[in-house]
């Protein structure tokens, strides 16, 4: 029987500690909106931390299908609902910054208008 490797756990990063890397930068700085907290996993790959709930409905659902409905319902790769639902999957950061902020894959990247936060009472 093979020994059982232990895994890394994962640890929470500092947004700020990622700044000198230009593209994840970008993502905060544009998205300062939200505070969804970044996650190391055990591979080393920096990614959104994820909701185990939406992980759970998107091993029954294609992600393909997702889309269809965010089309049918007007949202684009700049709409928040998109990338919060990217974000709860716990994409990594640099698949993050290709799908929304790459022109290749959105050529309206630059319209990317942020909800404001919300101001407290």
């Amino acid at each position: 029987m093979p020994a059982r490797v232990k895994k890394k756990d994962m640890k929470t990063v500092d947004r700020k500690s990622l700044y000198d890397i230009e593209d994840y930068k970008l993502i905060f700085e544009t998205e300062s909106h939200h505070e969804h907290l970044v996650i190391e996993d055990e591979m080393g790959t920096l990614r959104w931390k994820s909701d185990p709930s939406v992980r759970e409905i998107l091993d029954r659902v294609n992600l393909n299908d997702i889309w269809m409905l965010f089309m049918k319902m007007g949202l684009t790769k700049n709409s928040e609902e998109v990338r919060k639902l990217y974000r709860d999957m716990g994409y990594s950061l640099s698949g993050y910054w290709e799908v929304f902020y790459w022109e290749m894959n959105n050529e309206d990247a630059k319209k990317y208008k942020p909800k404001k936060k919300k101001k407290r009472a």
